[in-house]
């Protein structure tokens, strides 16, 4: 398996997404959801973040790119129906990182001691 990350949306009390399990270190990531949303959603992030994370609830094998695979749709887990509950700051225990879709950046963040910590930011447009 890759580096489990997770993509989401901010929140008052953090953030809400969904898992993505291969391709999550921000090397990778970074660039492929900047690409998703600037070139695939035309810049607009909420309706990045509708594709993303309200529309595939099972979450995602690959990092959103033109070959990706939802765990919902195109490839359910062997061992039964993907999860539909949103991951959040306290159920993201298992994510090396989550990538949080603001509507004027992509933030990173990583597990801290007192919970999720930001690494790095990009805006959307440069």
């Amino acid at each position: 398996m890759g580096t489990r990350a997770v993509v989401a949306r901010p929140t008052p009390q953090g953030f809400t997404g969904r898992i993505f399990l291969n391709d999550g270190a921000p090397d990778v990531a970074m660039s492929v959801l900047r690409g998703f949303v600037l070139n695939v959603q035309e810049g607009d992030v909420e309706a990045a973040a509708r594709v993303l994370i309200d529309e595939h609830p099972g979450g995602w094998i690959d990092v959103p790119d033109p070959d990706c695979r939802c765990l919902c749709h195109d490839a359910p887990p062997s061992n039964g129906a993907a999860s539909t509950e949103p991951t959040t700051e306290q159920t993201a225990s298992e994510a090396e990182y989550v990538y949080v879709l603001h509507p004027e950046r992509l933030a990173v963040l990583v597990p801290g001691d007192d919970g999720w910590e930001g690494i790095r930011s990009t805006p959307w447009s440069d």
